[in-house]
């Protein structure tokens, strides 16, 4: 939500709004006893103020995200060609160009082969691990 703010300016009063009291929330969750050794732990029930018991690297990154969020005022948004980006847009995505290959290497009728069978190979894995998991 907060990258939003960045790409539709006006959106930034609007998200703020909620991100603010969520990190607030959040913070107040993070009020419980880790594991010896690890501090304090966040909860999950951002509501309730307090800890609520739970505990794990959930918790602790959706905190941190919540509350990170908050700052994205201080960073800059994303660059245009109207704001100083440099990159320069290819529309054929690089194809043609013999710059991507390695100095000396062609791609030929047995590399396509190869590339099709790994493709058939992979593409009905996936879908021999998909049929395997809906039955």
């Amino acid at each position: 939500m907060a990258a939003t703010t960045k790409v539709a300016p006006w959106t930034t009063d609007y998200v703020m709004a909620r991100l603010a009291p969520s990190a607030q929330a959040a913070a107040a969750s993070c009020t419980g006893a880790g594991a010896p050794g690890y501090g304090t732990t966040c909860g999950t029930q951002w509501y309730i103020e307090s800890w609520d018991g739970t505990s794990g690297i959930g918790q602790q990154m959706n905190a941190l995200e919540v509350i990170q969020a908050n700052l994205i005022e201080f960073v800059t948004s994303p660059l245009t060609s109207g704001t100083g980006g440099t990159s320069q847009g290819n529309p054929n995505a690089g194809a043609g160009t013999a710059a991507a290959l390695p100095v000396g290497y062609s791609i030929d009728k047995g590399d396509k082969a190869g590339a099709g069978i790994l493709t058939l190979l992979f593409g009905g894995g996936s879908l021999a691990a998909a049929a395997w998991a809906m039955f």
